[in-house]
C-alpha cells in the first residue's frame, strides 16, 4: 500500500481511502464524530487536519497505517553517491547471518573508543537533520556495535559495548519513525531496550525507555505513550532523576514525550502534570544541556508547551508561547520543529506574514526535515493559496506542495 496515494494531496488521499472502504461522507463523519460537511471540506483541501490526534483517528476510521495517509515522507534525497540506507538498515538489524547480507563479511570488531565516537557522531547528525548522511552511517555503526557486544565476554567492556549498541539503536529507531518505517523502527527500540537492562545503567535504560514511547507515538499508540512513561518514571531508582545532569535531562526528557501523548489522548490534566515535571526539572538544571543528546532545558519545555497547545488547538495560546522562547544554542532538528509550530500558529490566528517567514525560516535550518513533514507541506499550500506571492509559491515547490 505504500506509496499508492503519494501523488495525491492530503484531502484526495482521504477521499481514495474512504471510498476504497466504501464509506460515505456522513459515514466517516459519524465515525469521527464531526459533521458531513467537515468530510467533504478536507477532501476538498479547504480546512486542514492540523493536529496529530485527528491524523490518527482519520487512520484508524478509514484502516490504514498513518504513513499511508500522511504519504511517504521525503527524507532522503537523491543525491548522487546516496547509498539506500533502509535495506541496508534492515540487514544490519537482523541477528541471523543468513538475513543480513554481506554486511558482517570480514568486518572486525571495532575499539570501544572509536564505537563511541561514531554513536555520537551518529547523533550530532540527527541532531542537525542530516538525514541522508545519517542514513548512509547507521548501517555501519549497527553492525560495529553488534560485532563489540559479541567480542566482549563480560565485565565493564561489555557493559560499555551494550550501552554503545543500545544507544546506536535508539537513534536508528528515530531516525526510522521520521521515515515512517514504523514496523523496523519497533525491531531498533525493541533490541535498544533489550541491550540497554544488561547494562544496568539506569541512564541508558531511561533513554530507550522513552524511545519506545517515541516510537509508540509514531504508530499512533498515545495512550500506550504516557502509560509507558509513568511507568519508566516510577521504576527509576529514588531520588535517582535528581542525582546528576544526566539524569534531570532524560528525566524531563522522559515527561516531554510524554506530554505529547497525553495530549493526543486529549488528557489536559496529565498533559499539564508531565510538562510541570519536565518543567520542575529544567529548573533544577538551571540552562540547556545536551546530555546524551537530549537538548533538555527550559527552551525545550516551552517548545513542548506550544506543541501541546497546538495538540488542543488552542491556537492563541500558541500564539502567546512563541515571543518567550529562546532557541539560541539548540541543535537544528529542536529549532526547525519550534519554527514550524510557530508558522502553524501564526496561520491559525490569521498572521499570514508572520506564518510565511517562520516557515522559511524552519526550511532553511533544516531542509530535509521540513520538507519530509505532512504539516509543513499542508501549510505551504494553504499559505500559497491566501497569497499567491512568488516567494511563497518557490517555497510551497521547495517543500514538494505544489507540482
Amino acid at each position: 500500500m505504500r506509496g499508492m496515494t503519494d501523488h495525491m494531496d492530503f484531502g484526495k488521499r482521504v477521499r481514495f481511502y474512504r471510498e476504497r472502504r466504501g464509506l460515505h461522507q456522513w459515514q466517516l463523519g459519524e465515525l469521527l464524530n464531526r459533521s458531513e460537511d467537515w468530510v467533504y471540506r478536507v477532501e476538498s483541501g479547504r480546512i486542514p487536519v492540523n493536529t496529530v490526534k485527528m491524523l490518527v483517528d482519520l487512520a484508524d476510521a478509514l484502516r490504514v497505517h498513518l504513513e499511508d495517509l500522511q504519504g511517504t515522507p521525503v527524507l532522503l534525497e537523491d543525491q548522487g553517491d546516496h547509498k539506500a540506507s533502509v535495506p541496508a538498515i534492515r540487514e544490519a538489524l537482523m541477528q541471523s547471518r543468513p538475513l543480513s547480507g554481506s554486511l558482517y563479511v570480514d568486518r572486525e570488531p571495532p575499539h570501544l573508543e572509536r564505537l563511541t565516537a561514531e554513536v555520537d557522531r551518529a547523533w550530532r547528525l540527527y541532531q542537525g537533520s542530516k538525514y541522508a548522511r545519517l542514513g548512509e552511517v547507521l548501517p555501519g555503526l549497527l553492525a560495529d556495535g553488534r560485532l563489540a557486544t559479541q567480542a566482549c565476554n563480560g565485565g565493564d567492556d561489555r557493559r560499555r559495548a551494550l550501552r554503545e549498541f543500545a544507544l546506536a539503536l535508539h537513534v536508528a529507531a528515530a531516525y526510522l519513525r521520521k521515515l515512517g518505517e514504523t514496523n523496523l523502527a519497533w525491531i531498533a527500540v525493541d533490541q535498544g531496550a533489550i541491550a540497554a537492562s544488561e547494562t544496568e545503567d539506569p541512564a541508558v535504560i531511561l533513554a530507550l525507555r522513552r524511545g519506545v514511547a517515541h516510537v509508540q507515538l509514531g504508530a499512533g499508540l498515545a495512550e500506550k505513550a504516557v502509560n509507558g512513561t509513568l511507568d519508566a518514571a516510577r521504576e527509576l531508582p529514588p531520588g535517582w532523576w535528581e542525582s546528576s545532569a544526566t539524569a534531570l535531562s532524560l528525566y524531563g526528557t522522559l515527561f516531554l514525550n510524554g506530554s505529547i501523548a497525553a495530549a493526543r489522548v486529549g488528557d489536559r490534566e496529565q498533559t499539564k502534570e508531565m510538562l510541570s515535571k519536565a518543567k520542575q526539572a529544567a529548573q533544577r538544571l538551571g540552562t540547556g544541556h545536551d546530555e546524551m543528546w537530549t537538548a533538555f532545558g527550559p527552551a525545550n519545555v516551552e517548545i513542548h508547551r506550544l506543541a501541546t497547545a497546538l495538540e488542543f488547538e488552542d491556537f492563541q495560546c500558541a500564539v502567546d508561547i512563541v515571543p518567550g522562547i529562546q532557541g539560541v544554542g539548540l541543535p537544528a532538528e529542536r529549532k526547525a520543529r519550534l519554527r514550524l509550530d510557530a508558522a502553524r500558529a501564526y496561520a491559525e490566528t490569521g498572521q499570514t506574514d508572520k506564518a510565511v517567514a517562520a516557515l522559511k525560516r524552519a526550511f532553511t535550518t533544516a531542509p530535509e526535515q521540513i520538507r519530509a513533514h505532512e504539516f509543513a507541506c499542508d501549510l505551504a499550500r494553504r499559505l500559497h493559496k491566501r497569497t499567491r506571492s512568488r516567494d511563497v509559491e518557490a517555497l510551497a515547490m521547495k517543500l514538494g506542495a505544489l507540482r
